[in-house]
């Protein structure tokens, strides 16, 4: 089973940068042909390396010298991403996943309905969060599509940037369209603000 996602922006950019609410979007275009280059890619990785039963997490980046692949961990990705998969497809990947490794083979294939993504709030400053702004408007406008969040009670200590992407508050959401999901989560980190001092 493979699953693509993106980073908005890249990795380097948000875990510098207090400001930005990071996005990453898994796409349900993964079937298209435009991901067959990174999927062939992706294989070749594992079977160069012998990988049998576990679980990947590769990287690459696509740029004006073409396709190139940057890491990979035996492990599935971060930050919750195997939930992100599981709502985006409408089935549990942690039972498929010892399906296939006591079984050799899934019961189940990804439903590709969806994509899906998360995004990180950050605090406006390091401290104890104080409140929120703009959750109301943000569950209003595009409440049916979010997945679940996590926004932190008042009074709770803040993490640093560098701590990552769940650190503080977040939130998930899915969509049937990719575009119309990332504009969403634009939406949530343009609107949804979290106070500090």
């Amino acid at each position: 089973m493979d699953f693509v996602s993106h980073y908005y922006p890249g990795v380097l950019e948000a875990m510098r940068t207090r400001w930005i609410s990071p996005q990453i979007v898994t796409t349900n275009r993964i079937d298209s042909e435009s991901y067959d280059e990174v999927k062939e890619m992706g294989a070749r990785v594992i079977r160069a390396l012998g990988i049998g039963t576990s679980a990947t997490h590769m990287e690459w980046f696509y740029g004006p010298k073409g396709l190139k692949f940057s890491e990979i961990g035996c492990r599935p990705p971060g930050v919750g991403m195997w939930d992100v998969y599981c709502s985006a497809n409408d089935f549990d990947l942690y039972v498929e996943w010892g399906h296939a490794v006591a079984t050799g083979k899934a019961h189940q294939a990804p439903s590709r309905q969806f994509s899906a993504g998360m995004i990180a709030l950050r605090p406006n400053q390091d401290g104890r969060i104080t409140d929120y702004e703009g959750v109301d408007q943000v569950y209003e406008r595009v409440g049916k599509w979010i997945v679940d969040a996590h926004l932190p009670p008042p009074g709770t200590p803040t993490q640093p940037v560098e701590a990552g992407y769940h650190a503080n508050a977040w939130l998930r959401m899915k969509h049937p369209d990719y575009d119309t999901l990332r504009g969403m989560l634009d939406f949530v980190g343009q609107t949804l603000k979290v106070r500090a001092r």
